[in-house]
């Protein structure tokens, strides 16, 4: 018997590294995806605003000049890999998790960097999901 007949059954080390190194990269690549969520407050429930439907933007309570209703908790983290990103980049995200709830406005409570590599920097928003009364 020759050493290729022993090891034929145990499968060959080069494909054993290929193996662990797609399953690296794949971890990776999970790791680096954009994550955002929505947590419904209150007893009033909506039904989802159509996906094209306005969501207006507030940075403050105060700059809300209708009354309004907190609907939702909604949060946004994306690690930035390879990338910088801003607010800016987290708005789109945050008006689809806001219409998943009914929202047609969100007020930014919270928005911080997060370095996520030597030239990656990301961003971590929390905002409120509100329903603003028609006039």
């Amino acid at each position: 018997m020759s050493k290729l007949d022993g090891a034929a059954g145990h499968g060959s080390p080069g494909r054993s590294r290929v193996r662990a190194i797609i399953t690296i990269l794949a971890g990776m690549l999970l790791a680096s995806c954009a994550s955002s969520s929505v947590q419904r407050v209150g007893t009033a429930s909506y039904a989802p605003a159509a996906p094209s439907a306005d969501v207006a933007v507030f940075t403050a309570d105060n700059h809300v000049k209708q009354p309004f209703e907190v609907i939702g908790v909604i949060s946004y983290d994306n690690p930035g890999k390879y990338q910088i990103l801003n607010l800016g980049d987290a708005i789109e995200p945050l008006k689809a998790k806001a219409r998943e709830v009914g929202a047609n406005g969100m007020i930014i409570d919270k928005s911080q960097p997060v370095k996520s590599g030597i030239i990656s920097t990301g961003i971590y928003v929390e905002a409120r999901a509100i329903r603003i009364a028609p006039q």
